[in-house]
């Protein structure tokens, strides 16, 4: 080491208040020894690094001063030295917890390091020290030392050392923090806080706070009151000698007793104010703000344009956050989920909570949803929320609970269909974008919860009339398993054409049929709702089969135009002996019932009825009614077309498809033979099928009726 090396250390404890104490170390060593013209630069980079290591390592640290021949060192020791720092290809200055100190580091030092030993960690950084001299030209030179060498005239100094570009290239937050903090150092102030324009608001916000300021950070004043910048929109600098006298709301409660204000001011308007207070009266003279006014007005362009990214970062932020809520809204067409994701997009990221009321048919509102970001909570919120319900038609009170409560209407098709309430922290309503965001989530929810009201109303009418063309049970008939499945075509249809009913008849006699209007949808539903309750109804007054189709026929002609062809095939079944039932049918138009025979093992199904003129296309038919006797054992079997003509490519499902299910199922149970068919068919292609289906089993039991 050179002989006229100079070092001078103080060891800190790992307090915030370390940092200030560090800084003062250091600035009373450059004064003693004649530094001025690195003196803010290496004041500057003691704040940032006894910063570092108080906040990351929490160790008792070191400031070692250090001069030698060519340069000035400041050396930071700590004793944690696992504590790895991002250096190199990995530091990503401006971002992440080190962000900060790394960029004013790398932008204020000739050179710095990171040293790491068994039980300690040393961060320093280095200035070089430069003699020039009056008039005398720099002597030329390409060598990689004199490009680390960096001139500086005093005169351009800023006015709080900090350099423009470590200033300019900090987060908003950071290089907020960085003015108010060495502010308040320049000053030797107790406290320090910057007032930041709100945009969307005549107000200002504390948006860096420096010592006992702090309590203060995110608080908000109107323009023109005590501390904040006048109506007028002064550009001079303000002092309160005695807070006492004249008390500043936004600073009641701190123990501060002298204020002094700069505007920051750019391209003609006030945009902040810079304030720094003291714990004493009197604390500050004129020449004190008129130098708070020069730091107000070298920070002003930087804290604007930090502040227009911030701003623009933020609405590309909540552009994004109203575009996921879009696709999410729009995912689903059931109501409930639909309602549930609105609480889900606006908590927590708008609100602590919200409640989501629905008119009903009367258009007074009701309560369907309820969510907080805290669960224990929700029970007192939805009892809360039920409260504030209205009587009427009127939107919601606001519910009794702990927050800023803010209540949005929910609005579509220039109908007001609900209301959303939305609950945030005391003290921080729904302000600036935060309000514009959740207006237009609610326009959104508004739209997506219409739509899915209506898509469940339609799908309770496609229900109701799905539970038409269906019997509601199936009638217990003795030594008879009765198997049924039904599946109508189309992703949203709930209801089809195809249709099946049992239903006694009295005197050990009851009735069936399976039916298959020609088309999908509700029109095709309607109409088989129209035949399954004709039929029902005319063979219960003990119309035969045949008379009970032509009239049926007539009935269908009679409807011209809505009128749909139908193909069914109806039915009785009755016990004869003890090993025989009597089956009557007519198939009209209808595929032929399959019979399996369980005493012919490995003897496919037979076709069982003829095929007549199908209903709806003469005005005049004559049906014959068959009888056919079968044995105890077993089984009928009817489908509707979509079970044969069920494609894959140019193959059909057809007979041989059916008979192999029903081949293979010889030992299932009714139920499960007809689960087994649909299933069979649906696996048949891996295109959906384009026709409804339902099929109709009668297992005629072995056991002899008693």
């Amino acid at each position: 080491m050179s002989t006229g090396v100079k070092t001078l250390s103080r060891t800190f404890e790992p307090a915030p208040t370390s940092v200030s104490e560090a800084r003062r170390f250091t600035r009373k060593v450059l004064d003693e020894w004649g530094l001025d013209d690195i003196l803010d630069d290496a004041v500057l980079l003691t704040s940032e690094l006894v910063t570092n290591a108080v906040t990351h390592a929490g160790t008792p640290m070191t400031v070692s001063v250090v001069r030698e021949e060519d340069r000035l060192r400041i050396d930071v020791f700590d004793q944690h030295p696992t504590r790895v720092l991002p250096v190199g290809a990995n530091a990503h200055p401006g971002a992440g917890e080190h962000g900060r100190g790394l960029l004013i580091t790398s932008a204020l030092a000739t050179a710095w390091g990171v040293e790491y030993r068994k039980d300690h960690k040393r961060v320093w950084a280095a200035f070089a020290l430069v003699e020039e001299t009056i008039g005398a030209e720099a002597p030329a030179s390409d060598g990689p030392e004199d490009q680390d060498v960096r001139r500086r005239d005093p005169a351009a100094q800023d006015p709080l050392g900090l350099g423009g570009l470590a200033l300019n290239q900090l987060p908003l937050a950071d290089m907020l923090q960085l003015v108010v903090e060495q502010t308040r150092d320049r000053f030797a102030a107790d406290a320090a806080y910057l007032l930041l324009e709100d945009e969307m608001e005549d107000r200002f916000v504390v948006a860096a706070t420096s010592g006992s300021a702090d309590p203060i950070q995110g608080r908000s004043v109107r323009r023109g009151e005590a501390g904040a910048p006048s109506l007028r929109a002064s550009f001079r600098p303000l002092s309160i000698g005695d807070l006492s006298a004249t008390p500043v709301d936004l600073l009641r409660g701190l123990e501060l007793r002298s204020l002094a204000t700069a505007p920051v001011a750019f391209d003609g308007r006030v945009i902040g104010t810079l304030a720094v207070a003291r714990a004493e009266p009197g604390g500050f003279t004129t020449e004190d703000g008129a130098q708070l006014q020069r730091v107000a007005d070298w920070a002003a362009p930087s804290v604007d344009r930090a502040a227009t990214r911030a701003a623009d970062s933020e609405r590309r932020a909540w552009l994004a956050f109203l575009g996921e809520s879009s696709v999410m809204l729009a995912g689903s067409l059931d109501l409930e989920t639909t309602t549930a994701m609105t609480g889900q997009v606006v908590v927590p990221r708008l609100a602590t909570w919200c409640g989501i009321y629905l008119n009903d048919a009367r258009d007074q509102p009701r309560l369907q949803f309820s969510w907080h970001a805290d669960e224990h909570q929700l029970d007192a919120l939805q009892d809360a929320l039920e409260k504030a319900a209205p009587d009427g038609r009127e939107a919601p009170a606001e519910p009794y609970f702990p927050g800023e409560v803010a209540i949005l209407p929910l609005v579509t098709r220039n109908r007001i269909i609900g209301w959303l309430t939305l609950g945030r922290p005391p003290g921080e309503p729904l302000r600036r974008e935060r309000l514009l965001v959740a207006e237009s989530v609610a326009r959104r929810a508004a739209l997506a919860i219409d739509n899915a009201r209506a898509h469940t109303e339609l799908q309770e009418i496609g229900q109701s009339l799905q539970r038409s063309l269906l019997p509601a049970v199936l009638p217990d008939i003795p030594g008879v398993d009765i198997g049924v499945g039904y599946e109508p075509t189309g992703e949203f249809n709930d209801a089809g054409g195809d249709f099946y009913d049992i239903f006694a008849l009295g005197a050990g006699r009851w009735g069936f049929m399976v039916g298959d209007v020609c088309g999908v949808g509700p029109e095709a539903a309607a109409v088989a709702g129209m035949s399954r309750h004709t039929v029902r109804a005319l063979m219960r007054a003990g119309i035969p089969i045949a008379p009970t189709l032509e009239r049926l026929n007539a009935a269908i002609c009679d409807e011209g135009s809505r009128g749909r062809f139908v193909t069914m095939v109806c039915g009785t079944l009755e016990t004869t002996s003890a090993s025989r039932f009597l089956v009557r049918l007519v198939c009209a138009g209808h595929p032929p019932p399959f019979l399996v025979s369980r005493a012919r093992s490995g003897v496919p199904a037979r076709r069982v009825g003829r095929p007549q003129t199908l209903l709806g296309v003469l005005d005049a038919v004559d049906y014959i009614e068959e009888e056919v006797t079968v044995a105890r054992g077993d089984r009928l079997v009817v489908v509707t077309d979509g079970v044969l003509e069920r494609r894959a490519g140019v193959a059909m499902f057809e007979e041989p498809g059916v008979e192999a299910v029903l081949a293979a199922g010889i030992g299932a149970g009714a139920q499960a033979l007809a689960d087994r068919l649909l299933r069979a068919v649906a696996d048949f292609s891996t295109t959906p099928p384009s026709d409804d289906m339902a099929v109709l089993v009668l297992d005629l039991g072995r056991e002899a009726v008693a």
